[in-house]
């Protein structure tokens, strides 16, 4: 295994473990800082943070994508002054949009918020433009095949900002509060700047748009489809208020989502650590090894969205109410339908990362809008009848549909194969009978644990997975190898 191909997979695992304390992160704030604020407070704190993060991705205009697509063939044509000048680039577009953004938010919030006091609009401006300047800086490292650290400034700031949140709260109420984010992002910006100066000779400030048209143009059109899917994301809850006029099934979906998006987020995070190694076996024509990694890793998504699946299958009936209450218990199947779309979007994110590696951007906003309108047109009859399962069903489908579409396009730009995919998949559908076993919590974990142990067994017996592909992928994830030089 090349040392850029090992790289990316320690990098794909520390992501992994790094979603997973993103989750223990929120748990632990929904624990403790709606309690510590009160009702009223958290209210109007939750209202100003989540229109922030609306304002932060229309500023981002996925120059991320653009990052992890063009900096490896800088980097492999060692072309070090078209680098210097996609810096200047990407740092003057970064710093124009994240201004307008705050701007922007600050003008919405004063004129609609007027309640709240100026000072703490103003400090939320403040945090929403270092915030862009900061998601920038930690960008830089997936063009270098270090996407693990490019996540490690989201990890930071979910972490920092719980506890620097909780002493300023205490110290300044609201105005502390946001006072602290705005801190969290300044330590983020710092640590930013140290590390990215690794990389980096710091550019002027500069924009040639000839030059940098066709990078900014392939942004914007994967910002669309990205705005597409956000729109898909908050379509449940839209149209089951729209549709039944009943805010429980509003919030069995709502809370079922919430769940869902934790596990869900993993899939582009991963595929978008495989563009660096991707897009430079493209360029140097490796198209087999290329076809041979986007497989394995399909085959791995695809792994993980059975074992998630089974997880709900079997537990979410016992662990809903438990954690939420008895009242809750109906988000229990609204969470599994849910999970069970970890598989096709999988598949569609495989699609997408290919039409990033190909520069086939117009081929996912086509895949994002026809999943968008069928959704609400599929949605709103099933809705009508079954409520939450109603549009989780329709989520299903619909991903299914974007899956397949999407993945068609691609596969006329490069053959790759489904069926590794497929096979494990399949072979986790012959586990179903132990469904009928349930009946305890202790019972139902050990039927899971029956199920990892079978089916991880089933697939090293039929060689979908083969002892030397694991023993390699471990020896990627544990060992310390050389990312991509900088230039």
């Amino acid at each position: 295994m090349i040392s850029e191909a090992r790289t990316t997979v320690r990098n794909a695992g520390g992501i992994l473990v790094q979603r997973g304390l993103h989750a223990a992160s929120g748990f632990a704030f929904a624990l403790v800082v709606p309690r510590l604020m009160g009702p009223d407070i958290y209210g109007r704190y939750s209202l100003i943070a989540s229109l922030s993060i609306w304002f932060l991705l229309f500023s981002n205009l996925s120059l991320t994508d653009v990052i992890g697509r063009y900096v490896p063939e800088f980097i492999l044509r060692g072309d070090r002054k078209g680098l210097h000048e996609f810096w200047a680039d990407l740092l003057t577009v970064r710093l124009a949009t994240a201004t307008l953004a705050a701007s922007v938010y600050l003008g919405v919030t004063v004129l609609w918020l007027r309640d709240l006091e100026l000072l703490v609009l103003v400090i939320m401006a403040g945090m929403v433009f270092v915030r862009g300047i900061a998601e920038l800086l930690f960008a830089v490292f997936v063009g270098y095949n270090q996407a693990s650290r490019w996540q490690m400034g989201e990890t930071l700031r979910q972490w920092l900002s719980l506890g620097i949140l909780l002493p300023s709260f205490y110290l300044g109420g609201l105005r502390g509060a946001v006072l602290g984010l705005l801190l969290t992002e300044f330590v983020v910006l710092a640590l930013g700047i140290c590390w990215a100066r690794l990389h980096l000779a710091w550019p002027g400030l500069h924009l040639d748009v000839r030059r940098s048209m066709p990078y900014l143009q392939f942004g914007l059109i994967f910002f669309a489809s990205d705005v597409l899917n956000t729109a898909l994301g908050a379509s449940g809850e839209t149209m089951l208020r729209a549709v039944t006029m009943d805010y429980v099934q509003v919030g069995y979906f709502g809370l079922a989502w919430r769940v869902y998006i934790t596990m869900a987020l993993a899939i582009p995070y991963v595929t978008l650590t495989f563009t660096p190694l991707l897009t430079t076996l493209r360029a140097q024509g490796r198209i087999e090894t290329l076809t041979w990694w986007l497989e394995r890793l399909l085959k791995y998504l695809a792994f993980g969205g059975v074992l998630a699946a089974f997880g709900t299958l079997l537990l979410a009936e016992d662990l809903v109410p438990m954690v939420l209450g008895a009242e809750y218990r109906p988000v229990a199947g609204t969470l599994v339908l849910l999970t069970l779309t970890l598989l096709p979007s999988a598949i569609g994110f495989i699609a997408r990362l290919v039409a990033m590696i190909y520069v086939r951007p117009r081929a996912a906003l086509a895949a994002s809008a026809i999943r968008l309108v069928a959704f609400w047109i599929l949605g709103a009859p099933l809705v009508a009848r079954f409520g939450s399962l109603g549009s989780s069903t329709a989520m299903l489908a619909v991903s299914a549909l974007h899956a397949g579409y999407f993945t068609w396009r691609m596969r006329r730009v490069l053959r790759y194969s489904l069926r590794e995919c497929l096979v494990t998949i399949g072979l986790g559908i012959l586990f179903l009978p132990l469904l009928l076993l349930r009946s305890s919590w202790t019972m139902n974990v050990a039927l899971f644990g029956v199920f990892v142990l079978g089916y991880s067994s089933v697939l090293l017996l039929l060689r979908v997975v083969t002892r030397n592909e694991v023993s390699e992928l471990w020896q990627a994830i544990v060992s310390r190898s050389e990312t991509f030089k900088h230039v």
